[in-house]
């Protein structure tokens, strides 16, 4: 959840162009501003760099952690099992996609949930965030693909597609913010592959602007140096995770949302992801027939509630409202959205199948 606060307030905003540029050189002048003023204050330590190392130790951070590459590009994996019910079988899988600074700790309450019902559950990492990811020869780049989000859709079906031994589709995906945006991407590409699709605060609406302008001096050079200036700053870091929470986060919460960004290159390939995430068309989710989920807080501070504006848009669909501003419900409200994501599927004549 780092980088939400360069790029996800303001980039996805669907507001008219002259004001999209108003509120962009707005958000990066606070960035700016923000960052050089906390650049004085100490940054985070070696002793809680080593703490997260410990908890999260960079071959293997979860006990289902596993890596594989795809098109050269070297992806996290976790699996959940899934619990099969007294007849042998399984619900069906599903594919949680998180979004921008996010990993596979973002589903650490609504994964067990869905393996724990039945489901078999895959989490994909997505470069450069995560654990995905590792140096090139050239550049700061953690893998060598386009950023795009389209591109990042056909990067998980390839690892869908070489995960097809462990996998039975059709499947569901469940996709985060950013995620989201790629989950919709996904269903577009093979609509007959995909019986479902669950959508939590997805930045699917508007154009992203701020990569686009962030190519041009002084905006790229901006970028570039407040890498470090972030991630090595716990004060900076816990104000970006507090906003995305919407309330303050635990000792915990901070050290499971940072330990991706201890690895050696992670703030230069952040900053080169903000620059290079060139994003300017939206999925056409008009075309999307899939049964689709919304959950979203009512007041989100991140990517601001369209939840109704979308329900409007995709057919066979659902809108569930949260109450509250958090940015990331499944973490911050794992009881509503555990509920109503096993609700969903439940209820659907496809589910089981």
């Amino acid at each position: 959840m780092i980088l939400i606060f360069f790029a996800t307030g303001a980039v996805r905003t669907g507001r008219p162009a002259t004001k999209s540029l108003v509120q962009i050189l707005k958000s990066v002048v606070v960035c700016a501003g923000f960052c050089t003023i906390m650049s004085c204050v100490t940054a985070s330590g070696s002793t809680m760099k080593e703490e997260v190392l410990e908890i999260y130790p960079l071959e293997k951070p979860f006990p289902n952690s596993r890596f594989m590459y795809v098109n050269n590009a070297r992806l996290h994996v976790r699996e959940w099992d899934a619990r099969a019910d007294e007849s042998g079988g399984v619900k069906g899988n599903i594919l949680l996609v998180h979004g921008i600074s996010g990993s596979s700790y973002n589903w650490r309450f609504l994964a067990p949930a869905l393996a724990q019902d039945g489901w078999q559950v895959f989490s994909v990492d997505i470069p450069p965030f995560g654990f995905s990811g590792e140096p090139q020869k050239e550049g700061p780049s953690l893998d060598p693909l386009n950023k795009d989000s389209a591109s990042r859709a056909l990067l998980l079906w390839q690892a869908v597609d070489l995960l097809s031994p462990d996998i039975k589709r059709p499947f569901v995906i469940l996709g985060h913010s950013l995620g989201g945006r790629i989950a919709c991407h996904m269903v577009l590409m093979r609509p007959d592959t995909v019986s479902r699709l669950i959508l939590i605060a997805p930045a699917v609406y508007g154009n992203s602007v701020i990569p686009g302008i962030t190519k041009y001096w002084p905006f790229k050079a901006i970028v570039q140096n407040s890498g470090p200036l972030v991630l090595e700053n716990r004060n900076v870091m816990e104000f970006v995770m507090s906003r995305a929470y919407g309330r303050d986060v635990t000792h915990d919460e901070f050290l499971g949302n940072w330990a991706p960004f201890v690895r050696p290159g992670m703030s230069e390939a952040c900053s080169e992801w903000a620059v290079e995430s060139i994003d300017s068309q939206e999925p056409e989710i008009t075309n999307i027939k899939t049964h689709t989920l919304i959950l979203w807080s009512r007041k989100d501070k991140i990517v601001k509630n369209k939840g109704k504006w979308l329900l409007s848009r995709l057919d066979n669909s659902r809108y569930v409202e949260i109450k509250g501003k958090s940015h990331c419900p499944m973490d911050t409200h794992s009881d509503i959205v555990n509920r109503e994501v096993l609700s969903f599927l439940a209820l659907l004549p496809e589910a089981g199948e």
